[in-house]
């Protein structure tokens, strides 16, 4: 029998809420929607709203539904929705069967709500036999326990992804899971379980158990056959500190496993008995306090693509340590907590593609000078953090048998120079030298690398780089390249560089910010402002004869060169142009309408203000703020200086504040009449000043 109290709830719902029942939430832009997606997020609604009828997903975020009834889903029930995002809702409490009629949902999603152990049942009871729900997250509520049967009326056709992680469960009794038929991944990590019950799952192919308290190893092999399925098992980052391969042995299909950053002394023995982990293609045992390697407790592992050891406490690499890995593709060992040795032919494997040693502290006394022989088909190798001050002619050696490298990392390694032996490496495609103490390279250095597309030399001791050293056929090839925190210093050697930089700013790395200039001791963008100054040194240097003319006797184009920022504009077009050039024969340069398309801006800046008599300069806080203006008066300051103009006329258009005043622009203000904007009645006095101070000398 209906309860009269939810049908009289319905009823009230209908009759208080007309609009939700005739208009969608979309059409009263109550939400946003597009693409068939309704988006609700901080709109303060305590229901979900009605949506169009073609709408497949509802993302009802940041809202508040402390209480979730059937009043609530009402709007989405019975509908083709299926995607549901009930995220940070302050959802405490699930009512009974709330969700039966929401049977075309695949996705429901409950992160960040109030929800307790007890609100499970009502929640996964909804959810009957012909339900298509896959996938529910759980997580980050309030969860302490998963009770017992709470799956018992859970049905779904479909195959089960469930995210309990970060809660505050502290026993996983996995036994509990055996209900829900076609549970493939599980993810309870970020909890405080520090026991876990082994139960049977025949679906289960991801769990992961990370970041819990865990002090010792789960016996996933108590029952044959309980995890049939099993190929990734996550345990990193928590406190186990033995292993032991009979509780694995029995994961038949394993092929990722994570044991990182917990508290092993010894590696583990995987071939303590042939074929016990067949399928192991990932292994991570970093951040663990292993000793020594044993290539024997690892090497049956026939599958084992990528192995990851770093940040242990391995003291050295012995010859042909690696040499009977047979699939062995990725290897990382950085960051060893002590002092490392890499002997002779230490790996010795043609299946080796990448090798990470970076954070060592390698020098070339502990890595033999024939480390890396037998490594014939390496692509990338990270060897960053290490000290070859004035060693680089034996590392040359030691990287001599390299020739396949795509990726070399040498990344804050004491360097003063590059490798001579990476002019050799014909398929280098990124190179890393950054944080080094490297002045200079030879030129045409990366002539034979010719498929180099990115190269890092940032935080060096460059100060200048000559197009020589970057000659245009590899800058045309270049994607990436970093020069930025070098002590470059700004003269007439680095223009070419700077030109390429303001042609192609989006090759550089860190630019603007990472640019700035050893001989001048602001932080500055060597685009926004040293090139300004070169420009202008060189214009001087080719126009000088020119320049020397009376000015009585040259032609000039305007009358006056407006300089002004973009945030003025409505002021200049639309007052000044109108009444100033209008019936005065007065003529203004305006860059919006004279400039001339195809040049740099500092070409057209320089060209225009030299063509006109004098620069009329609109001054105000966003003025003072804008680096190109500043340029602008300063350029027009040299102008004068050198008689190329007649004059600077300075309208003031507000008060400026004393955190924009520049000293050049007080010396300005203190040196020049200005006139000042009057937006009230006395405009026609204003007008009138700034007419005369524009006009030629003998139109006065």
């Amino acid at each position: 029998m209906v309860d009269p109290c939810k049908m009289l709830a319905v009823v009230i719902l209908a009759l208080c809420l007309p609009s939700v029942a005739v208009q969608d939430a979309c059409s009263i832009g109550l939400c946003k929607c597009a693409h068939r997606v309704a988006r609700c997020s901080n709109t303060n609604l305590t229901y979900i709203p009605k949506f169009p009828d073609n709408t497949i997903a509802v993302y009802f975020k940041y809202n508040y539904l402390p209480r979730v009834t059937p009043t609530t889903v009402l709007n989405i029930s019975n509908t083709r929705i299926s995607t549901v995002n009930l995220h940070h809702n302050e959802i405490e409490n699930i009512d009974e069967f709330v969700f039966q009629n929401l049977s075309h949902v695949y996705l429901l999603d409950l992160t960040d709500n109030l929800l307790t152990s007890d609100s499970l049942r009502n929640l996964f009871s909804s959810f009957q036999r012909n339900s298509n729900l896959s996938k529910i997250s759980l997580r980050g509520n309030r969860l302490e326990y998963i009770p017992h049967n709470v799956f018992v009326d859970f049905k779904s056709a479909e195959n089960i992804t469930l995210n309990l992680s970060q809660n505050r469960i502290k026993l996983l009794n996995m036994t509990v899971f055996n209900e829900i038929e076609k549970l493939q991944i599980l993810d309870v990590s970020n909890n405080k379980i520090s026991t876990v019950i082994p139960g049977v799952s025949h679906h289960l192919q991801h769990l992961s158990i990370s970041n819990n308290s865990l002090t010792v190893l789960p016996n996933f092999c108590l029952r044959r056959n309980s995890f049939p399925e099993l190929t990734t098992l996550q345990l990193q980052s928590n406190k186990i500190g033995n292993f032991v391969p009979k509780y694995f042995n029995c994961l038949e299909k394993l092929k990722h496993l994570s044991i990182s950053n917990n508290s092993l002394a010894a590696l583990p023995n995987f071939c303590y008995r042939r074929n016990l982990f067949p399928e192991i293609m990932k292994l991570q045992l970093q951040r663990n306090i292993i000793g020594t390697f044993v290539p024997e407790h690892l090497n049956c592992l026939e599958k084992l693509q990528i192995l990851d050891v770093s940040s242990n406490y391995i003291d050295s690499l012995k010859t042909d340590y690696f040499h009977s890995f047979k699939s062995l593709s990725s290897l990382s060992i950085s960051e060893q907590g002590r002092t490392f040795y890499i002997e002779e032919r230490a790996f010795n494997n043609s299946k080796l593609l990448s090798l990470d040693l970076s954070k060592n502290t390698l020098t070339t006394n502990r890595l033999h000078e024939h480390a890396f022989c037998g490594l014939d088909r390496l692509l990338k190798l990270d060897l960053s953090k290490s000290n070859f001050f004035k060693m680089e002619e034996k590392l040359n050696k030691t990287l001599a048998p390299l020739t396949s490298l795509e990726v070399l990392m040498l990344l804050d390694c004491n360097l003063q120079n590059l490798p001579t032996v990476t002019r050799h490496y014909h398929n280098l495609t990124y190179l890393d030298v950054g944080w080094n103490l490297i002045k200079s390279w030879p030129t045409e250095f990366f002539e034979r690398n010719i498929k180099l597309t990115e190269l890092n030399a940032a935080h060096n001791l460059i100060q200048t780089v000559t197009s020589k050293m970057l000659p245009e056929v590899f800058m045309t090839r270049l994607k990436k390249i970093s020069l930025n925190d070098n002590p470059l210093v700004c003269k007439c050697e680095l223009v070419w560089l700077i030109q390429w930089i303001h042609k192609e700013p989006s090759k550089f790395w860190d630019y603007p910010d990472g640019y700035r200039c050893l001989n001048i001791t602001e932080r500055i963008s060597v685009i926004n402002k040293y090139i300004w100054h070169i420009k202008y040194h060189i214009y001087m240097w080719r126009y000088r004869p020119k320049q020397l003319l009376d000015i009585a006797e040259k032609h000039f184009a305007h009358d006056a060169f407006v300089a002004y920022c973009i945030e003025d504009g409505d002021w200049v077009l639309h007052d000044l142009l109108p009444i100033v050039e209008e019936g005065e024969n007065i003529k203004l340069c305006i860059h919006e309408r004279d400039f001339l398309g195809g040049q740099l801006i500092i070409d057209n800046i320089v060209q225009h203000m030299e063509d006109s008599r004098k620069v009329l300069v609109i001054l105000s806080n966003d003025f003072a703020r804008s680096k190109w203006c500043q340029f602008e008066m300063s350029l027009a300051q040299k102008l004068v200086i050198d008689t190329s103009i007649e004059s600077i006329v300075v309208v003031l258009l507000e008060d400026i504040e004393a955190v924009n005043m520049s000293k050049p622009l007080n010396a300005l203000l203190k040196t020049t009449t200005y006139i000042k904007w009057q937006d009230n009645d006395n405009k026609d006095i204003f007008w009138q000043m700034l007419k005369t101070s524009l006009k030629r000398q003998y139109e006065l």
